[in-house]
């Protein structure tokens, strides 16, 4: 059984935000069988970076596509962003410093209840402004 999985709930109504959702539960998945398994240092680096980097590129797409939907609160919603940002690459900072430092039932807690809060909440906020805009077909397929 997955740590986290993707169904229909997380949709927000646009089909590339939907995949990158779905890609991020993905590389939060494979964090967790990386650190439940005990896998070295580096696997879990790697991991961490390729999901620092998913978020960054992730974020800048979603605030691109709030923008071009003219979404009033993008200011707002990039900030809390901006916070996520700099968590995660704490937790990478800390993973390369000092790898036996990471907690790493609490970097696995934390990914999965702001990923969840943040799509549940924050995220559908805007989708009404994306389905105004009609900027993507809505994704039927899960």
């Amino acid at each position: 059984m997955s740590f986290l999985t993707w169904h229909q709930g997380l949709s927000v109504g646009h089909a590339a935000l939907d995949f990158d959702h779905q890609t991020l539960i993905n590389l939060i998945n494979h964090l967790h069988e990386t650190l439940t398994r005990g896998s070295d240092d580096q696997v879990i680096g790697t991991t961490i970076a390729a999901l620092e980097h998913y978020v960054e590129a992730h974020f800048a797409r979603e605030e691109a596509i709030m923008a071009d939907a003219g979404y009033p609160d993008l200011e707002q919603h990039r900030r809390v962003h901006d916070e996520i940002r700099r968590v995660v690459a704490d937790i990478a900072d800390l993973h390369a410093r000092a790898p036996r430092d990471l907690n790493h039932a609490e970097v696995l807690r934390f990914l999965k209840i702001w990923l969840l809060s943040h799509i549940q909440k924050a995220d559908m906020r805007y989708a009404p402004y994306l389905a105004a805009s009609d900027g993507d077909s809505p994704d039927s397929s899960g």
